[in-house]
């Protein structure tokens, strides 16, 4: 009831200096809203969800022609199709950063889904035309989540551009975090849409020689001015997670550490996700986990 609840603030809601806010009343009435969106430029807005315990952020982007959501949001309830419906009237398209089920949840709202073209992704392409991702994948047990099969509209290669018309954005491969984490480059407008990638806060490693690897290349592709939105808030989850490029030099340096055995973590658990993990430091905030064992027993890695 209280998720529904939320779905309906979200459509009172106003907009003030390019961020949405809850209406007086809906506060008053102690329920958060679902989704709050951010404008970011013409062409780019954060949505957020400030409520949920990962504190997800989802990217819209509107090109002249179509409409891309860089991830799907992880409310099941709510539905965040909704939020870009108040944005823009567009053609629509989703493409999750991975298939993490914080990233799945409103995938069901979607008519047309993205993926990337990898390996990693294809073998879940059954006879009947669906893909079948099973939950040791999806790991939608943790929000009481099953993800039934879904068509696929497209399959974009690593490296590929996708064209909204007006505004275009590079496909990135981006192993790591997992084997399919995708992240999104806007070349014109000096934007990275990294995803699980690279974010303000802990950083599951479930590959560490992926890992480094990945933003090694990033940081061939970027430059001290891009602007870089992370999937996942800090402390703060009413603030666009966003990253400097000194920021991914500093992962970069510590992943490279880790590796070479020349880095002190520290055990590190959390009640909501992590059993247990060795945390290495890379600065306030921002923290490379390895060694991860989720509250379930299941190890994380592949």
């Amino acid at each position: 009831m209280q998720r529904l609840i939320a779905a309906l603030v979200v459509m009172a809601s106003t907009v003030v200096g390019g961020v949405v806010q809850v209406d007086e009343a809906a506060q008053a009435s102690g329920v958060g809203p679902a989704f709050v969106v951010h404008k970011l430029s013409d062409t780019l807005y954060a949505i957020g969800e400030p409520d949920y315990y990962q504190k997800n952020y989802s990217y819209l982007l509107v090109g002249s022609e179509k409409a891309l959501m860089f991830d799907a949001g992880a409310n099941q309830a709510a539905d965040i199709t909704k939020v870009v419906e108040t944005i823009t009237k567009k053609p629509l398209s989703v493409l999750p950063s991975h298939l993490h089920f914080d990233h799945l949840g409103g995938l069901h709202n979607f008519s047309s889904i993205y993926l990337a073209d990898l390996p990693a992704i294809r073998r879940f392409k059954q006879s009947d035309g669906l893909y079948h991702v099973p939950e040791a994948v999806y790991l939608g047990n943790f929000d009481h989540m099953t993800l039934k099969p879904f068509r696929v509209e497209r399959l974009i290669k690593p490296n590929e551009v996708i064209d909204l018309g007006g505004l275009k954005v590079r496909l990135l491969s981006t192993p790591g975090h997992t084997q399919d984490e995708v992240a999104l480059l806007d070349e014109t407008h000096n934007v990275l849409l990294s995803g699980d990638h690279l974010y303000p806060s802990w950083l599951l490693a479930g590959n560490l020689a992926d890992y480094t690897t990945s933003v090694a290349a990033t940081l061939e592709l970027i430059n001290p001015d891009t602007r870089i939105y992370g999937a996942h808030a800090d402390e703060d989850a009413s603030r666009v997670p966003a990253m400097s490029y000194a920021d991914v030099q500093q992962i970069h340096e510590k992943l490279v550490a880790i590796q070479a055995g020349r880095a002190t973590g520290k055990s590190f658990s959390d009640p909501e996700l992590i059993r247990s993990s060795k945390l290495f430091e890379v600065q306030k905030g921002i923290s490379i986990l390895t060694d991860i064992t989720f509250t379930d027993g299941r190890g994380y890695g592949y």
